[in-house]
């Protein structure tokens, strides 16, 4: 709608702007003809073809000027479709990421193969009020196998940021909680087709609430209040919150480089030595039980300009006083770029609940940058050294709980723009 609205304000106001001028050209060729007519060939005088030129000079200066008002008030393409009012204050930047995913998987006892529009989504974002104020919504068109508590035909990101000043900053709404450098990098610019599974499970999630944050030149922190971890587009109602109380942190320590490389999950080849040391921790109390789980996370990521390697350990208490309470896992992944525009991956991932099923997986492939992260292709290779726990069929896997050996095949390509 308003990619429409521009194109059709644009066409209005460059026709109003060419009627003008040629209302102007029409008068000034009236005039001249009737000079012409009333003083024959001796009409055109040094000081009226002075004058003339001079008139001639004023349109266009005019015309030119109203050419530039036209994009004065800002429009156009700047990692994503936007528009501005002239002073700033006002802003509307439009991103789109869509993911078409093919899949093959083999556990051994059945094949399950095709075609899935993994994401479909539309997000909104920019300034209102003044450049202190920023908002942010995202909206899922198109969600299959989603690995968090929203899905398709649902809002994802949804909030309002305040900029207080001195590196400070205050977010109402629906948001990512801070807790793993994985999950804090968005959907269109990881390393791989989707997000690890153990960072999916032991991670988490989304939350409505309050998250205020601090950034400066080597630290940064954010720490939420929210109704219950991991909630996303709940309603109020008699019952409300779903927990007594919920939070979650996550502290971040920048040894080399600057926080923008840290964005997207490559280290592409001319970018400079970057490391980050992160810890999250995130809890909350049930409203019903009284029981308060718990999430660690401990992760570190280093770019070496052309090839990267990140690595992350989780752990979870459900705190019920069961013997499955603690669960463990961790990963680590990188990546080398072979060519400009090819990235050689590979991902190792470990589950580990007490007294359940554990999990280790290993991926490989490759990624084939048309556009860096805004036109990619991705093929992996993943190999399940035992039985994959449920959870996991947003990653290709199919849960099936029972035998080792599962494989897959998968290839996805990704627009983020």
């Amino acid at each position: 709608f308003a990619v429409t609205t521009l194109a059709v304000g644009g066409a209005a106001f460059g026709a109003e702007q060419n009627n003008e001028t040629l209302a102007q050209i029409a008068e000034l060729k009236a005039e001249i003809a009737q000079l012409k007519g009333a003083q024959g060939g001796q009409w055109l005088t040094e000081q009226r073809a002075a004058e003339i030129r001079g008139i001639v000079t004023d349109v266009l200066a005019d015309a030119e000027t109203r050419s530039s008002l036209q994009g004065a008030a800002g429009s156009g393409y700047n990692g994503g479709f936007f528009l501005s009012s002239s002073d700033g204050n006002f802003s509307m930047k439009i991103n789109v990421l869509e993911q078409i995913r093919w899949t093959f998987n083999d556990n051994d006892t059945t094949q399950a193969y095709g075609f899935e529009n993994k994401r479909t989504r539309l997000t909104f974002g920019g300034n209102i009020v003044d450049s202190s104020w920023s908002y942010k919504v995202g909206y899922y068109f198109g969600y299959s196998n989603s690995n968090e508590n929203f899905g398709a035909g649902e809002l994802s990101d949804v909030n309002v940021t305040k900029d207080l000043g001195s590196g400070w900053g205050l977010t109402v709404g629906q948001f990512k909680l801070p807790f793993s450098a994985e999950y804090g990098i968005d959907a269109g610019n990881l390393q791989f087709n989707d997000y690890s599974v153990v960072n999916t499970l032991m991670g988490t999630g989304y939350g409505q609430g309050l998250n205020l944050g601090y950034a400066a030149d080597q630290f940064r922190f954010n720490a939420a209040y929210v109704n219950a971890i991991g909630e996303a587009n709940e309603a109020w109602n008699g019952s409300s919150p779903n927990a007594d109380w919920a939070f979650a942190v996550r502290g971040e320590f920048k040894l080399s480089g600057d926080w923008a490389q840290f964005n997207d999950g490559q280290s592409w080849k001319g970018e400079g030595f970057g490391a980050l040391i992160g810890i999250g921790y995130a809890a909350e109390r049930s409203d019903i039980s009284d029981e308060t789980p718990s999430f660690l996370t401990v992760d570190a990521t280093v770019d070496f300009g052309g090839a990267n390697i990140a690595a992350a350990y989780y752990m979870t208490d459900a705190d019920t006083g069961a013997v499955t309470d603690e669960a463990t896992g961790f990963t680590v992944a990188g990546g080398v770029f072979l060519a400009d525009d090819f990235e050689a991956v590979a991902r190792y991932e470990n589950y580990e609940p007490d007294g359940g099923s554990e999990l280790n997986t290993l991926v490989v492939g490759g990624n084939w940058y048309m556009a860096k992260n805004t036109a990619k292709l991705g093929l992996e290779f993943g190999y399940a050294l035992d039985a994959v726990p449920g959870g996991a069929e947003f990653a290709g896997w199919t849960n099936s709980g029972t035998a080792d050996g599962e494989w897959l095949l998968q290839a996805q390509m990704s627009f983020s723009f």
